[in-house]
């Protein structure tokens, strides 16, 4: 395991996917394998020393680059087990210190982590609930909430259905039927609208 020449810092190990979204690299950290992310660690971009000096090493390319893309040149996202150290200097902001290996993630992973991102980059707002604590019953209409994708609102609200049963990879379904995902981005709280939302 590499780790960072410089003075002790707590490092911390885990399984998740490294993405770029949001104009910034993250790491999301999954407990294990098909299940919900914990948390998303907005990343420097950066390597740690040792890092660097390994992947020189590997690659044969001394004036490799100490940069996140140089672990995987062809990739915005993957997965793998991975090392972190706090940044020096950098508030709340991660280097990479050890990638022991890595592999393609699957679609239902990298959904979850890019609506784990963005649910950290904005919280979801009080009366909503976020996806990661609960989901509302399969099929039922409810008022949804996502991240704006326009400069003149922050949040962008809906009415949508969670049907796991009928799309297990793209379950958040609009009013039509159609992926949300397919509009804009993907879901991160929802409430039950139902004195709002009747059949008609």
């Amino acid at each position: 395991m590499i780790q960072a020449a410089s003075a002790p810092c707590v490092v911390a190990h885990s399984y998740g996917i490294i993405m770029h979204h949001r104009l910034a690299w993250w790491l999301v950290e999954f407990p294990e394998l098909d299940a919900a992310p914990v948390r998303a660690r907005k990343l420097s971009g950066k390597l740690t020393a040792g890092m660097t000096d390994w992947l020189r090493a590997e690659t044969g390319d001394p004036g490799l680059a100490a940069d996140v893309a140089a672990l995987n040149p062809e990739s915005r996202c993957w997965s793998g087990e991975f090392s972190t150290v706090p940044t020096m200097g950098g508030a709340d902001l991660f280097d990479i210190d050890a990638h022991p290996w890595g592999s393609e993630p699957g679609e239902l992973e990298t959904r979850l982590a890019r609506t784990m991102i963005d649910a950290t980059l904005r919280p979801v707002p009080s009366g909503f609930v976020s996806v990661f604590t609960a989901l509302p019953p399969e099929n039922q209409p409810v008022l949804a909430i996502r991240l704006s994708g326009y400069t003149c609102a922050t949040f962008d609200l809906l009415t949508a259905r969670h049907m796991p049963t009928y799309r297990p990879r793209s379950p958040w379904r609009d009013i039509s039927g159609d992926a949300v995902s397919d509009s804009g981005s993907d879901i991160i709280g929802w409430c039950a609208a139902a004195d709002w939302i009747r059949p008609t």
